[in-house]
């Protein structure tokens, strides 16, 4: 937002002067507010906001938000929320500020306002708590060097947590609607603060391993929640995404701990609801081709050290994306598939190669990284990119830390179709006749030398590259178009290894 009228002579720098002499004289204590509100939306315009937020503005605004050392015991007021709507305003617009801020006593005594509401004994929602925490992640995401301190002198974290548990109780008992929107709201801020402090974190100390494993069971309530839950799933997800792989466990409880299982979605004795809820999320996701990076990373992320993490949430998920291939799943290429499969498939020739990769590596997942697995269910032409990354086009299957038990096989419907399937389509065609049928020696000859001069000369003018398989498993440019034969045997292995067994 700019306002122009300001920049004419000294007008802008005039109206700050005015605003922050009202603000700074007790005597005119009843308009504070206003002044308060005036400030907020004139920080929303950048122009000069560095040299118009000076030191001893910032220490009056801190002041009246009730965040100085004096002021922490008042309760919170309007003027306190409007101070930290204007805080908010000016950490967002104002590099000067990012720096400055972090180095008063700000933030600590927030987390210790926070540390304050924790300690009552009934939950209450107040907009302030609101602001409170919107500032923690505004100043953590714009000045990183604080997230340590606040982490280590005032346990911001743990304050933070101690919150998220409260809420997720609050937004999952029978309130108004109204009410329970405030509350995840509160719950998005929180969740966002936390993913700045533990964006690098370490689980090496029991403590805080034990610290990841108590948010992860908060994340499970949060992500059965129902109501309006797209930004608040949307959070926990990316919060997912920097917690150990070593602390997620709970994130699938045995079914035995809990009062309900969610939906039903049980396997092997264990609560698989949250996962379900993560691939909706993702289906949900899959079906806007807008701004893949910012909607599709985070959940494949949180998907992937989830399936790395844990067995049974690989095995469950690999059932859910990737189900047992009928008569009617082949008769179409993968990427046709309505479904989870089908969708991801798309992805893997994707030219956003951030998506691309991360979908191709939760595929690869699932599969168990078998090459012929993965060849099976989406297809030689839409995995070859990935092949190529890993050194895996010459067909050889690379030791995996994967368990080697038996598990499903093909169905009767698939073996049916199975020698007709067509590796690199992923999909049934037809029998055809041989082309060459009926042909003369010297037909086939005529014919062979005739492919090999067109190569040649898309070759030599640029067009194309010819490669063979290289003994490191990636592409390696020939000479002549010759040597591809000597990759045919190798070939012919690499599809015919398409073991199921999980």
């Amino acid at each position: 937002m700019r306002f122009d009228e300001l920049d004419k002579g000294n007008l802008r720098s005039a109206v700050w002067d005015r605003v922050f002499r009202c603000l700074s004289d007790e005597n005119e204590f009843k308009i504070h507010l206003k002044c308060l509100e005036s400030l907020r939306i004139l920080s929303r315009d950048k122009t000069d906001l560095n040299d118009l937020i000076t030191d001893e503005r910032l220490k009056l605004i801190i002041q009246k938000a009730g965040a100085s050392d004096d002021d922490l015991e008042l309760s919170y007021d309007v003027v306190i929320v409007e101070a930290l709507k204007l805080l908010c305003n000016v950490i967002f617009n104002s590099e000067v500020a990012q720096i400055e801020l972090p180095k008063t006593e700000c933030l600590k005594n927030l987390v210790k306002r926070i540390q304050n509401e924790n300690s009552k004994c009934q939950f209450t929602y107040n907009i302030a708590l609101l602001f409170d925490i919107r500032l923690l992640f505004l100043a953590t995401a714009y000045n990183v060097r604080c997230r340590n301190t606040l982490k280590v002198e005032v346990k911001a974290d743990c304050e933070l947590i101690k919150t998220l548990d409260t809420l997720s109780h609050e937004i999952n008992l029978d309130k108004n609607e109204k009410m329970r929107n405030n509350y995840i709201e509160i719950a998005c801020e929180v969740l966002k603060a936390l993913f700045n402090l533990y964006i690098d974190s370490d689980d090496s100390t029991d403590c805080l391993k034990s610290q990841h494993e108590k948010l992860v069971d908060i994340l499970y309530r949060l992500l059965l929640t129902k109501s309006k839950t797209d930004d608040l799933h949307s959070h926990t997800v990316n919060l997912l995404t920097v917690i150990p792989l070593s602390c997620v466990r709970s994130i699938i409880p045995p079914v035995n701990l809990i009062k309900n299982s969610g939906g039903g979605h049980v396997y092997e004795s264990t609560d698989m609801t949250a996962i379900h809820q993560l691939l909706l999320f993702l289906d949900k996701r899959l079906d806007n081709p807008l701004n893949l990076i910012e909607n599709i990373s985070p959940i494949v992320t949180a998907l992937v050290n989830l399936s790395k993490s844990q067995r049974l949430i690989r095995k469950w998920t690999r059932q859910q994306v990737l189900p047992s291939l009928k008569g009617q799943d082949v008769m179409h290429r993968p990427e046709e598939d309505p479904h989870l499969r089908g969708k991801l498939c798309k992805l893997l020739t994707s030219p956003i190669t951030e998506v691309r990769d991360l979908v191709a590596e939760f595929l690869f997942i699932l599969c168990k990284e078998n090459v012929g697995r993965m060849i099976k269910y989406t297809g030689y032409g839409n995995a070859a990119g990935m092949f190529a990354n890993k050194g895996l086009l010459g067909g050889v299957q690379r030791e995996t830390e994967y368990s080697s038990e038996s598990g499903e096989s093909d169905t009767e419907e698939y073996d049916k179709y199975k020698e007709n399937i067509n590796p690199v389509t992923g999909c049934y065609e037809e029998p055809k006749s041989n082309p060459l049928d009926g042909m003369t020696e010297e037909q086939k000859e005529h014919e062979v030398l005739k492919l090999v001069n067109l190569v040649s000369q898309l070759t030599n003018n640029g067009l194309i590259q010819p490669c063979t398989i290289g003994e490191d498993g990636k592409p390696k440019p020939v000479q002549h178009v010759l040597e591809l034969q000597e990759g045919l045997p190798k070939s012919q292995q690499y599809f015919n290894n398409d073991n199921d067994s999980e």
